[in-house]
Parts: structure tokens; sequence; C-alpha cells
């Protein structure tokens, strides 16, 4: 059940550097100003928090910190992270209209940024060393806003109804 240094750097690379990508390509299909600049943001807060984290881990060296033999983050590992956390945005677009497409894409990110504060959230709860946890939590705080972020410009292509 031991959880590594490199397993939780590939976890989060993979939650980071999709993040990046998704909303990078994502941009390729909006026309809204506004819109596009809020995702060229997401895309930038991506690969700045995928550094935050390896340098967290490269503090770290041998060091346990708590959270190497926690069930609850394994289970999120061994769950969540065996597919991809954000899906192609090609594969997306491909199959529906384009205002659909990027609503399906935005609800796609909602679940990835729940995954990712989950993420974060799993390995603050279960750190004990205090600067670390510190830092740990303010990556939460990051994906939970993305989160709201996300679910707020979800709601502007979402399906009309009536």
């Amino acid at each position: 059940m031991f959880i590594s240094n490199e397993e939780l750097l590939k976890a989060s690379i993979q939650i980071e550097r999709e993040g990046k990508v998704f909303y990078s390509e994502l941009c390729n299909h909006i026309d809204d100003p506004t819109t596009k600049e809020f995702l060229q943001v997401m895309a930038k807060e991506e690969a700045i928090h995928e550094e935050q984290f390896k340098k967290i881990l490269d503090e770290k060296n041998d060091r346990a910190y708590g959270w190497e033999n926690q069930q609850n983050l394994r289970e999120l590992l061994d769950n969540k992270f065996k597919t991809d956390i954000f899906p192609p945005i090609k594969k997306i677009m491909d199959q529906a209209p384009k205002l659909q497409g990027v609503g399906q894409a935005l609800d796609f990110a909602v679940e990835a940024e729940k995954v990712s504060a989950e993420f974060y959230s799993l390995l603050g709860d279960a750190c004990d060393e205090i600067d670390i946890k510190t830092q740990l939590v303010q990556l939460e705080k990051a994906e939970k806003e993305h989160l709201d972020r996300v679910k707020s410009l979800s709601k502007q292509y979402a399906p009309k109804h009536g």
C-alpha cells in the first residue's frame, strides 16, 4: 500500500499537465474573448501548480510526511488515476456540435477539478510537516477556486430549456 514520491508526482503531473493541455486546447473552440482569456489563465495556473508540487516532493526527499500509508489516498490513486483525468478535447468536440461540446468539456473539467482538490486535500490532511501542509492547503484552495470558476463558466454553456 506504500505511496511513493514517484507515484504522487505522476498523479500530480497527470492532473496539472493534462489540465494545462485541456484548457489550452479548449481555447481553440471558443469565440468569446473573455472566456478564451479565462481558459488561458487556467492553463497557466495548472502549470504553476505542477511546479509547486514538484518543489514539495523535491524538498521531501526520503522523509515521511504521513501520507505514505494512507488508505483513502491509495483508493483515490487507484480509482481516479487509471484513466485520463481530463479527456482529450478533440474527442469531445468530434462527438458533439460546438456549443454542446464546449459544455461537455466544461462538465468534464468540473469533475477533474473536484479530483484535483480531493488529491491535495487528502495529502494535506495526512501531512504532519506544517510547512508542506500549508502549501498543500494552498493548492487545494486553488483547485477549489478553479472548480467554482469552471462551474460558473459551465452554466453559460448549459443547454437552454424552455
